[in-house]
């Protein structure tokens, strides 16, 4: 480009003048050398003579600096005058860019937030998840049991420590109103792990994980809002489901583990699993798998060398315990963050993708308006040339006009981002890990700026090779009818490139959807409709067993005989909550090896439960009072429990022995005394297996309470407290929950995708009929003349519509053709989208095709009626 040589060339200028200088300087310095002169005083001598050359050539270059600058600024005002003049057209280019980068800016925060910002701890990268492999079925990643971690712990040479964790809920009491905490059982080691310093006091010691150790770390917000912030609070006593803990630390502000939405308030040692009330404490139990488990890695230890020797550790306890560890004979050694963001990770980054074919949707629809306003502008271009003015220098012009577009567009559409992450985060549920610290931060703000340049290169490059390659006659004001054909060529290859992509987004966006709904509308297996459900935590310290499963009954007995409740009862895990209890067991008859035993999910109700939330009974009958610890041992089963293990059979009067135990029972066989239908406990596809224990058979803590009412199930909620208060005040209600906002929660995440594809959808149809619509509209006021010569000739109006329709369609075939190519090509990503649902594709394909096909007839009609109206005088008077 002409202009950017004349600046490079003004810099050789300067540097060959300073070369020049330099060799006379030399030359100089050489004659007084042989003339007598010492050479230090030839050398000042020269230097006087002919100046500084390093100050000439520095003063050159400051020349230059101030000159390119100048160009810059004058480039940058003219192009400012040229968007004031047409306020229209710079508004139309500056909403399709704002769209366009405020859709991606917006998407790259939350992929930002959830899959590519570091953990906020030191060197995050060393950090690693390890699980088990777990090779039954599919090989899957499964929890570590406290035996595992510890010998794990022990045998490793790869980690410089290694954590263990799992949630708890404990309830705060003796400081205040009795308060429900969300907390962690974690190993001693937890906080040097993670390179974390307790803002007040210490972390945990080695010997704090010993039975009878009572120790907690309190969390920087728990501090301040319950304890008023004194240092003071280290050392102090507080009392954990009734049992005196010492606070020995304060966690800094901002810290939580594990990383999640959810704030943990206390982190305890698992020492409190070591005194936990079963026969045989939970941290002996090498088939309790429960614990999750992070690491870091010792310095120079890659993670493939880690899971090396981490599966020679699980090999050997595969040998040395094959009843339990068998099943598990290697390792799963990843990041930490890729397995926090789980099976989110390739849906982020799907939707990324998915939105920058918006971008390339709006990139085409600018360049196609840019070119339009570069034909209009051939006269002025052709003056500029013909006075002097250099080539380059007219297409410098036209980049800076672009790059103004892309700044304004850029500052629009990062607002547009800040505006949809504001309204759009508190609509979105806790199902998507780190979702609700989606920000616009500086490294999107430096995503958006990036997408401005290559916007503006993008939108830059069309009309640039227009203008390169155009050849301008001596006449400003002639054209040829070749410059015009290429020139409707190229607009014609945008629109259809925007028809192809746009049938890809709008073809996802049909996937998803039908998906979205074969989620909504398939069998729960119970109705969620007046349905509450609400959780609370009896102390071990002061009920055990029994005294735990009579006040639950006599909580029931009193719910059922409030105003307004239908049926109360209780359970736990919860259906539609994704909570899961996976337990062996085996079937009288077939014996096998304990690590070959079967498993299912498995849940502990009260009776009445199935009534409770709606879930029909096909075969045999329910629990009842009668159902107790000194009862026949029983059991349910559901329809897909049955099927899968006594496929063909009655599985009523069949006997199965869990593995879960109880201290009064032990786990005997039990006898299957009825069959009820597929209560979903999570959106994963298929229906899961479960069975049934009686609450009064394995009392393993406190289920939560389900109420069933005949008012709105949140008018309930102050009468429920009083009901739980009445007979224990200091034991807290917490996690109130409709069973609607539960199954809300759980379709967060695909409602969260369906809605966004099919945002990318629309904004692309948008786009696509904006284009065709300006291109269709640019052909027709090109062909005025021609238009109304046909009409004089005897063309009828029918026939110049259907010419201009046809062009149109013409695109649209081509555009389609293309599109549905990239949809198979897209095909093996979309599915993973698809919720394990399998929606009827060539149904959702013709679909989508044909919604391009209208909305392409639709935005051709108005230019195709206004050629149609053309008069023959007025065309002929306009040329």
């Amino acid at each position: 480009m002409n202009w950017l040589r004349q600046l490079l060339g003004r810099k050789q200028l300067y540097s060959d003048l300073s070369e020049e200088i330099r060799a006379h300087i030399s030359e100089m310095t050489e004659e007084l050398v042989a003339g007598g002169m010492s050479r230090e005083e030839a050398a000042i001598a020269a230097r006087r003579e002919f100046g500084n050359a390093t100050l000439i050539e520095e003063r050159g270059r400051e020349v230059w600096r101030w000159r390119a600058l100048e160009n810059f600024f004058s480039d940058t005002r003219y192009a400012a005058r040229q968007l004031w003049r047409t306020p229209s057209f710079t508004l139309a280019v500056i909403f399709t860019l704002a769209l366009g980068i405020g859709a991606n800016t917006a998407v790259f925060s939350v992929v930002n937030a959830v899959v590519l910002r570091p953990l906020p701890f030191p060197e995050p990268g060393q950090l690693a998840a390890l699980e088990s492999m777990d090779v039954r079925g599919a090989p899957h990643p499964a929890n570590l049991s406290y035996p595992t971690f510890f010998d794990f712990r022990k045998q490793n040479q790869v980690f410089e420590h290694i954590v263990c964790y799992r949630d708890d809920e404990v309830t705060l009491t003796g400081a205040g109103e009795a308060r429900q905490l969300e907390g962690q059982i974690v190993s001693w080691d937890l906080f040097p792990m993670l390179q974390v310093q307790p803002e007040l006091g210490r972390g945990f010691l080695p010997a704090e994980e010993d039975v009878g150790a009572r120790v907690a770390v309190i969390s920087h917000r728990l501090w301040k809002e319950q304890f008023g912030g004194v240092p003071t609070v280290v050392g102090s006593t507080i009392k954990l489901d009734g049992q005196p803990h010492t606070v020995v630390g304060v966690a800094p502000a901002g810290f939580n583990f594990p990383v999640r939405n959810r704030q943990v308030q206390v982190w305890t040692t698992l020492a409190r699993d070591a005194a936990s009330a079963t026969t045989v404490p939970i941290t002996e139990q090498r088939g309790a798998r429960m614990l999750d488990v992070t690491a870091r890695l010792k310095a120079g230890v890659s993670f493939a060398r880690a899971r090396s020797q981490m599966d020679t550790v699980a090999a050997a306890l595969a040998k040395q315990y094959p009843d339990h560890n068998k099943n598990a004979p290697a390792t799963y050694v990843r990041p930490e963050l890729e397995r926090m963001v789980g099976e989110m990770r390739e849906p982020m980054l799907i939707l990324l993708g998915a939105v920058g074919l918006v971008l390339l949707i709006a990139c085409a629809n600018v360049a196609n308006l840019l070119l339009a306003r570069t034909a209009e502008r051939e006269r002025e271009f052709a003056v500029r040339l013909a006075i002097g003015a250099a080539r380059g220098r007219v297409v410098r012009q036209l980049i800076a006009e672009n790059l103004l577009f892309a700044v304004l567009g850029c500052t629009a559409g990062v607002l547009l981002a800040a505006g949809v992450i504001g309204m759009g985060l508190p609509l979105v549920a806790e199902g998507i890990p780190r979702i609700l610290e989606t920000v616009v931060d500086s490294r999107v703000i430096a995503f958006a700026v990036i997408l401005a340049l290559l916007t503006s290169l993008l939108c830059s490059i069309p009309p640039g090779l227009r203008m390169a390659r155009l050849d301008f006659p001596s006449s400003p004001s002639s054209g040829t009818r070749t410059s015009t054909e290429a020139r409707e060529r190229l607009r014609g290859t945008l629109v259809v490139t925007q028809i192809a992509l746009g049938l890809v987004l709008l073809s996802g966006a049909a996937m998803l959807a039908a998906a979205f709904l074969q989620l909504t509308r398939r069998d729960l297996g119970f109705r969620p409709d007046h349905l509450l459900a609400f959780n609370f935590t009896l102390p071990s310290s002061r009920y055990d067993d029994g005294a735990r499963v009579r006040w639950y009954t006599q909580l029931l007995d009193r719910l059922n005989s409030l105003p307004g409740v239908v049926s109360a009862s209780g359970g736990t895990p919860l259906p539609l909550t994704g909570d899961q209890m996976r337990i062996a067991f085996e079937i009288q008859g077939r014996p096998t090896e304990p690590s070959a035993r079967p498993r299912s999910d498995m849940a502990y109700v009260t009776p009445a439960f199935f009534r409770t939330i709606g879930t029909p009974l096909l075969a045999g009958r329910e629990f009842t009072e009668r159902d107790d610890e000194n009862g026949p041992p029983v059991v349910i089963v559901n329809t897909a429990f049955a099927r899968e293990f006594f496929p063909g059979e009655n599985a009523v009067g069949k006997f199965i022995r869990s593995g879960a135990s109880s201290s009064h029972m032990g786990n005997p066989m039990r006898e299957i005394v009825g069959v009820v239908a597929n209560a979903k406990q999570s959106q994963r596809p298929g229906p899961d297996s479960i069975y049934y224990i009686p609450y009064s058979q394995l009392a393993w803590g406190t289920p939560s309470v389900i109420v069933r009412t005949s008012l709105p199930p949140l008018a309930m909620e102050s009468v429920l407290r009083r009901a739980v208060a009445s007979l224990d005040r200091e034991v807290p209600v917490y996690a109130i929950h409709t069973f609607e906002e539960i199954a809300s929660t759980a379709m967060a995440p695909p409602r969260f995708l369906t809605g966004l594809f099919g945002s990318f959808a629309g904004i692309g149809l948008l786009l696509m009929a904006v284009g065709l619509y300006g291109v269709l509209s640019y052909s027709v006021l090109r062909r005025t003349r021609e238009i109304g010569i046909r009409i004089a000739l005897g063309a009828d109006r029918g026939m110049i519509l259907s010419m201009v329709l046809c062009r149109s369609l013409n695109l649209v075939a081509v555009g389609i053709a293309l599109g549905l190519a990239g949809v198979t090509a897209g095909d093996r990503l979309l599915r993973q989208l698809l919720f394990g649902t399998a929606p009827s594709r060539p149904l959702l394909m013709v679909l989508a095709c044909a919604v391009i096909a209208v909305s392409a007839l639709a935005a051709a009609y108005l230019p195709a009626r206004r050629a149609a109206a053309i008069a023959p005088t007025e065309a002929l008077r306009a040329e």
